[in-house]
């Protein structure tokens, strides 16, 4: 069965459910927000199988809430950094988590 896109939705909700509507990019970017930017400083906060993670974090620099920047030559790395539309994310998560604990 094929995913339905609410991309092109009129509501912002929809299209931002777009962009992060999988559970582990909220928690990719709550990491994010907490100054996490490498593959393995994510992987060890989440416990997160890798392929998962790469396809993640592939997702949100798709969606343009990470910016992947190489940190090291030889071998290749790369670091994963909020972009200023990922940073507008930290309303979310701070409402996600006053609700959590008011209704709790």
């Amino acid at each position: 069965m094929q995913r339905k896109s609410f991309g092109k939705m009129p509501c912002p909700i929809a299209r931002s459910l777009e962009r992060v509507g999988e559970w582990w990019s909220i928690l990719i970017i709550r990491d994010a927000l907490h100054g996490f930017t490498r593959f393995d400083e994510f992987q060890k906060s989440l416990n997160i199988a890798p392929n998962m993670l790469t396809r993640r974090l592939s997702a949100l620099v798709d969606g343009g809430l990470l910016e992947r920047r190489c940190y090291s030559q030889r071998p290749p790395r790369y670091e994963y950094v909020l972009t200023d539309m990922g940073r507008e994310f930290r309303s979310v998560i701070v409402a996600m988590f006053t609700s959590f604990r008011i209704f709790s």
